[in-house]
């Protein structure tokens, strides 16, 4: 966040700058989404609602989630939160204590881990290895569950690597976690469909229904319906701990915005194309974004399977200098990127994973390609 208001600093003065750094579409809300907020501003849906959303966007949620997961939750056992972040902030505050853990893999989204120290919790992070494709393995994951674990919390389409874990890494985590039958599994699915090249997003329910009874999905619009800023998210799990949540939420913020409530049950309900055309979009600025950083000597880049990030290694430019000092660090590296080539990404440290960048390709093909230029050159200007 700091690199992005950092890019906007420098926009307002005139620079030109290139973002890679903001994880979001930039594409516009669908027609009909963008029909029913009018519709829904024009009928005056501007007050309160039920703090865990109105009862026709969660029996949206629900037959959406049937679809895509074949799983079926009761309107009960789904709360619609203001995005899917609050909805992960309200599982830890209603799960965590002082004393507990949870497990994390490593590199994380940014927020995980900080959501686990403000339950008062100890995040334990799972390392992956980026010559398993960051797919965890089951044994790794077994060392760290401890009476302790209380959360295991993973996201799969992934931020930031774009990893997809395949069904058989699945099946070999909820394999380890039946083990563990005090361990609750939070699967953060926002990526879900956004893969490429014929990938399938496996969810963990899928493979082992039986951990059904302890596992909350959450997932929501911003993603795949280009919707981040009307903060519409949502969890599905078992009643007490939605319970807890809607506690969470009843004591916190209360209802996500009314409008996008309505907006969400359109996108749900609505016409589904829009999200295919845009996945396809993605996938080809995904190719044209790794085939320009393949060209940039001392980076190391891999298509990612999902999402819209890719989590390149650029460990083989820090040992140079730039301007005769020397450039010890993604974040350093990161900086001078923006400040004298115009192009905002963020350091791998941020996500607990020094060595890299990770850059998203969710801009033009133009702007993409302006970028690897200023890349290219940054890499060329070291000595």
């Amino acid at each position: 966040m700091a690199m992005t208001a950092r890019a906007i600093q420098l926009r307002r003065e005139g620079r030109d700058i290139v973002s890679l750094s903001v994880g979001e579409p930039d594409f516009p809300v669908f027609p009909h989404v963008e029909q029913a907020l009018s519709e829904a501003l024009r009928k005056g849906y501007t007050k309160y609602t039920a703090s865990n959303g109105i009862i026709e966007l969660r029996e949206a949620i629900s037959d959406w989630m049937f679809r895509e997961v074949s799983v079926r939750w009761p309107a009960g056992q789904i709360i619609a939160t203001s995005g899917a972040k609050q909805a992960l902030y309200n599982a830890c505050m209603a799960l965590l204590d002082e004393g507990d853990e949870a497990v994390i893999p490593n590199p994380y989204w940014v927020s995980y881990p900080e959501m686990v120290r403000l339950a008062g919790a100890k995040p334990i992070e799972l390392v992956l290895r980026q010559e398993d494709q960051w797919a965890p393995r089951p044994e790794d994951l077994e060392r760290l569950l401890t009476p302790r674990t209380r959360v295991f919390m993973f996201s799969s389409p992934s931020n930031p690597t774009g990893a997809v874990w395949s069904a058989e890494t699945v099946r070999g985590i909820a394999r380890v976690l039946e083990k563990f039958p005090k361990v609750i599994i939070l699967s953060d699915d926002i990526y879900d469909r956004l893969v490429y090249g014929g990938v399938k997003a496996t969810n963990i329910l899928q493979v082992a229904p039986q951990l059904k009874d302890r596992t909350v999905l959450v997932n929501g619009c911003s993603k795949a319906y280009a919707m981040t800023g009307l903060r519409l998210g949502w969890a599905c799990g078992p009643a007490e701990i939605i319970a807890g949540m809607n506690k969470v939420q009843d004591a916190s913020t209360s209802n996500p915005s009314s409008l996008s409530q309505h907006a969400a049950v359109a996108a749900l309900r609505g016409p589904q194309e829009p999200v295919e055309a845009m996945r396809a979009q993605f996938e080809k600025r995904r190719h044209l974004m790794v085939d320009l950083l393949r060209q940039v000597r001392g980076v190391d880049a891999h298509a990612p399977d999902g999402a819209f990030y890719i989590f390149a290694n650029f460990a083989g430019l820090l040992s140079r200098k730039y301007r005769g000092e020397p450039v010890a660090t993604t974040q350093r590296l990161a900086e001078i990127l923006l400040e004298d080539f115009g192009v905002a990404t963020v350091s791998g440290s941020a996500f607990g994973r020094e060595g890299f960048l990770r850059l998203s390709f969710a801009i033009s093909e133009a702007d993409i390609r302006k970028a690897m230029e200023r890349v290219a050159r940054c890499a060329a200007s070291l000595e």
